[in-house]
């Protein structure tokens, strides 16, 4: 479907648009990029003929289908045990859990909206982990695993280490610019995704 509707790009557009479209024809990687310029170029049109917006209905298709795949495969490559983890689950498997033990839970993307049961256990890891402050406390001590302090603060309590595990990176559209002659990431796909992992100490 993306090459016809190349074809038919080919057919439309005029001028040099015209000569890149022919080049790439067949070179399916060039694509989005193209598909981008001939959308620039229909949206500068004073006069946009019914032709014209097919295209670019037909390309608007194609990468709200794209978009739609990628984000299918991301949640493939995530485990499918997708976590019902509660705050009991937490509490039972701390009775019964041997030191490096490991219980690893789906949090998705870090822009996910997320519910008020998902909201409750990330506080009860991360209260189990370290006591925090969301602002510092002038006269408080606080453990930095780095040499550089943050805008919050934190101690340590040995009870689990809590870390954060990317298990799909971010995804963006690569688009060609001209001036670097190199493509250079574009719109976000979708942003990456994580694991919460609590380990006992």
């Amino acid at each position: 479907m993306q090459k016809d509707v190349m074809k038919q790009a080919l057919d439309l557009m005029s001028g040099k648009l015209k000569e890149e479209i022919k080049i790439n024809l067949e070179n399916s990687k060039s694509y989005t990029r193209l598909f981008v310029k001939i959308c620039e170029e229909i949206d500068s049109m004073k006069v946009v003929l019914p032709k014209f917006t097919a295209l670019k209905n037909s390309i608007l298709k194609i990468n709200k289908e794209s978009h739609s795949k990628v984000t299918t495969e991301i949640k493939h490559a995530v485990s499918t045990t997708k976590s019902t983890v509660s705050v009991r689950d937490i509490e039972l498997w701390l009775l019964s859990a041997k030191k490096r033990d490991q219980l690893i839970y789906y949090t998705g993307s870090t822009f996910d909206k997320k519910s008020n049961k998902e909201e409750t256990v990330f506080r009860k890891a991360r209260n189990l982990a370290f006591e925090y402050d969301n602002v510092p406390f002038k006269n408080k001590k606080y453990q930095y695993t780095g040499s550089i302090k943050g805008e919050w603060g934190c101690n340590y309590k040995n009870i689990i280490t809590l870390v954060q595990k990317k298990v799909a990176k971010q995804q963006s559209e690569k688009i060609w610019d001209e001036e670097k002659k190199n493509y250079v990431p574009g719109n976000i796909i979708s942003y990456a995704l994580y694991n919460y992992i609590m380990i006992k100490q």
